[in-house]
């Protein structure tokens, strides 16, 4: 189920042609990565993953609607700006996106949180945080 609606999460992103041509991805690279981005990696790109998974239950089915938050972390070593310009694509793709979820209907996807773009001198790049809450039921 997790994996699911990962794998849902991941295609509503992939689909936005804008942000793919922002990011430079490719079809066997889209720079948009699950967890952990590979070391090879290169700017700009995006992780996400599960945040929090809290089913809710119904006196019919113990776990008939999944309310789960993904986090969103951009990474850009260009500018904040670029990570802004980012930042509005993904909007642009997730905020009140229709999520197709095997198994599961009348998927919502609602924008949460934007965070602050911050500066890693160490790895010299920005970064800024966003989290989604997805919402279906069986």
């Amino acid at each position: 189920m997790i994996e699911a609606f990962s794998v849902g999460f991941y295609n509503a992103l992939i689909a936005n042609a804008a942000l793919q041509t922002k990011l430079g991805g490719a079809s066997t690279d889209y720079k948009i990565y699950n967890t952990l981005a590979p070391q090879t990696s290169t700017c700009p790109y995006i992780v996400f993953g599960v945040l929090t998974d809290m089913p809710d239950g119904t006196f019919t089915h113990s776990g008939a609607i999944e309310d789960m938050t993904f986090y969103v972390n951009i990474f850009s070593e260009t500018s904040p700006e670029n990570i802004l310009e980012i930042v509005d694509l993904v909007a642009a793709a997730m905020d009140n996106a229709s999520l197709t979820i095997s198994g599961y209907t009348a998927m919502k996807c609602m924008r949460e949180y934007v965070g602050s773009v911050t500066y890693d001198s160490d790895t010299e790049t920005y970064q800024i945080s966003m989290r989604y809450r997805v919402q279906g039921s069986l």
